[in-house]
């Protein structure tokens, strides 16, 4: 028998999610076991253990999506965050994945783009839809006075780092990695840690958002 999922809601417009009940309702390893109107309430209902996936707004009450984030993450790393907001600018999707979030989608975004990305979070990968790959990719052709990211320099990280980095934004996971490039599971794992500690950033989210503003992707 297959795991299912519990998902958490968390937005204060009961519509929305009343809509989200009825796009899961045939996805057999997903289910929504509860829901929050705002990042205080999520946080809370996150320390039982029982949520597997949050499918965060951005805009709300007491405390805020990526707030939020930022404190479920630092209680539990291993739960799995998809922001799910109208906004889409740069600034905020960039503050949403270095909060520590696993996807971002927008919420003009198809059903099958949602599905997609819960299904990639669960399978412990990484899902940025085509539309955020694309403002990176405009943010990075910007004047260096005006975009925020982060300069790619070979001197950085290696060129064996530089290609476990670009499998990593892809969405493969270690194992996969490890299996493309010969290498053992745990190397894999070491060159990630060593990425994050050189680029002095968070989380593997930061270094998929580090490879798509330094064009590795």
């Amino acid at each position: 028998m297959e795991r299912k999922y519990n998902v958490l809601v968390v937005d204060d417009h009961m519509i929305f999610l009343e809509g989200l009940k009825y796009l899961l309702k045939d996805e057999i390893n997903l289910l929504i076991s509860d829901s929050a109107a705002n990042g205080r309430e999520a946080i809370n209902k996150c320390k039982s253990g029982e949520i597997d996936i949050v499918i965060m707004d951005i805009n709300m009450p007491v405390i805020n999506g990526i707030e939020a984030t930022r404190e479920i993450k630092r209680h539990r790393p291993e739960l799995k965050v998809i922001m799910l907001s109208m906004l889409s600018d740069i600034n905020t999707v960039n503050r949403a994945l270095e909060a520590g979030a696993d996807a971002f989608v927008i919420k003009d975004s198809s059903s099958d783009e949602l599905l997609e990305a819960m299904r990639m979070v669960y399978k412990n990968k990484i899902y940025i839809s085509a539309s955020i790959a694309h403002l990176f990719k405009d943010n990075n052709n910007k004047d260096s006075s005006q975009s925020d990211c982060v300069r790619f320099s070979q001197n950085i990280i290696s060129p064996r780092e530089q290609s476990i980095l670009k499998l990593i934004a892809e969405g493969y996971t270690n194992k996969e990695i490890a299996g493309l490039l010969f290498i053992s599971v745990k190397t894999v794992d070491t060159h990630r840690k060593n990425m994050l500690a050189k680029l002095n950033l968070p989380n593997t989210a930061a270094l998929v958002r580090f490879a798509f503003q330094n064009k590795l992707v």
